[in-house]
């Protein structure tokens, strides 16, 4: 089963929970250096790296079929914005596409921690909507959607309805980070890691939300506004 994510969107916590199941293996953003540092790249936010250059969507393809048989339960999670460019929609009709999405003015604020700004298209929401999209309308799949703080205050409640909604069953387990194996990471990932889960790795569980306010720059108010568009229209298919 896949995830569907913008960044920002605590899509890494809801992962981690499955990572404490005994049942399942984690896919980690797989389109991740094809979008990055591949010939078929879409941005250079990362700068280069020449040992990933060759990479191709076929090949990403292939090791994800290749794990299909890791565990009795695969789940993948994928920002939107990096999949949507490359994968075929036989993939998609093949598996359970599921979404998680955040309101856009906390995605941005937490963009500003990590002293980043996104492009339009890493903001993530108008690829969350055509992914959403291409699964239930022209697919024709059932909708399932996390809301981010839904998730974050009520943990077990909607791990529940989620489990049962892709047909699996709830471990009380999946609550606890007792394991660090949501992702591999690269000698050169670390420092990249130690940047964007800093809160993820230093948890043990769930962490509740909690308000604060930031000013959208003024740059930015549109690209929010945009994305609040698709996230009011999306909130109605929470679980």
């Amino acid at each position: 089963m896949v995830l569907w994510a913008t960044p920002r969107s605590v899509s890494t916590a809801f992962e981690r929970t499955f990572s404490q199941r005994p049942d399942t293996a984690i896919i980690d953003e797989p389109f991740l250096d094809v979008y990055y540092f591949s010939k078929w790249r879409r941005s250079n936010r990362f700068g280069d790296c020449e040992q990933r250059q060759d990479y191709q969507p076929t090949q990403v393809l292939e090791e994800i079929k290749s794990k299909a048989e890791a565990a009795p339960l695969i789940f993948m999670k994928e920002m939107a914005y990096q999949g949507l460019p490359y994968i075929p929609q036989d993939f998609l009709a093949s598996a359970i596409n599921t979404f998680i999405v955040r309101h856009p003015h906390e995605v941005m604020a937490s963009w500003y921690r990590v002293n980043e700004s996104p492009t339009n298209e890493e903001f993530g929401f108008d690829a969350l909507k055509q992914m959403w999209e291409i699964v239930t309308k022209q697919l024709k799949q059932k909708a399932i959607l996390i809301e981010a703080n839904s998730f974050r205050r009520h943990p077990q409640k909607v791990l529940t309805e989620y489990c049962q909604c892709i047909g699996v069953n709830f471990y009380t387990q999946m609550l606890s980070f007792n394991e660090d194996k949501w992702r591999e990471c690269q000698p050169d990932e670390m420092e990249s890691r130690a940047k964007w889960y800093k809160t993820l790795d230093g948890s043990s569980g769930i962490v509740p939300p909690t308000q604060e306010k930031v000013e959208i720059r003024p740059e930015d108010v549109g690209m929010v506004e945009g994305a609040h568009k698709v996230y009011e229209e999306l909130y109605n298919f929470a679980i």
